[in-house]
């Protein structure tokens, strides 16, 4: 029990850390990032991981596609189905992203982020990127958060992720 707390402790720390956004928002406060995402979304299945969307731009290709890399772990891959890489940038940055993305998320949708979605987000405080866009069975956003800045912050990112089952709950 002690070190279940102490894991639930880490993990809320570095949920503050990364600047996470947690909730439930009402449909009129997430119709554009529901609808970004249903495009892509597969239906829900009770059990099935929970859907997640990536925004980046060119730039972040250089090197900070760590939580990209994160949402590959089978424990995290489990929990969370990455359905669509958003970028904002030029249309012609498309192919240089997608050839920047490992090779497992090669067959993820690479789609222009939607200007609603870019709005919504703005809104929630995210203002750069790469930002992590998580959604419950309804297509709510239930978790955004920039890409972990540390080391510590990336392994509490992992823990909140490998903790998201509940979300299926609802």
């Amino acid at each position: 029990m002690p070190h279940q707390r102490s894991s639930w402790l880490i993990a809320m720390a570095a949920l503050l850390l990364t600047g996470a956004r947690c909730g439930t928002g009402s449909a009129t406060e997430s119709t554009g990032l529901r609808e970004a995402i249903a495009q892509n979304a597969a239906p829900f299945l009770p059990g099935a991981p929970v859907q997640a969307a990536v925004l980046l731009q060119l730039s972040d290709c250089s090197g900070n596609l760590r939580m990209v890399d994160l949402l590959h772990r089978q424990s995290v891959r489990e929990q969370v189905a990455l359905r669509v890489v958003w970028y904002v940038g030029a249309v012609t940055d498309s192919s240089a992203i997608r050839r920047a993305l490992p090779t497992w998320a090669q067959s993820v949708a690479l789609r222009p982020a939607p200007a609603q979605a870019l709005r919504e987000l703005r809104r929630l405080g995210h203002v750069s990127t790469p930002l992590l866009v998580v959604f419950d069975a309804g297509g709510r956003v239930r978790l955004t958060t920039q890409s972990p800045a540390s080391v510590r912050e990336f392994a509490g990112l992992q823990r909140i992720l490998e903790g998201l089952t509940w979300i299926a709950e609802l």
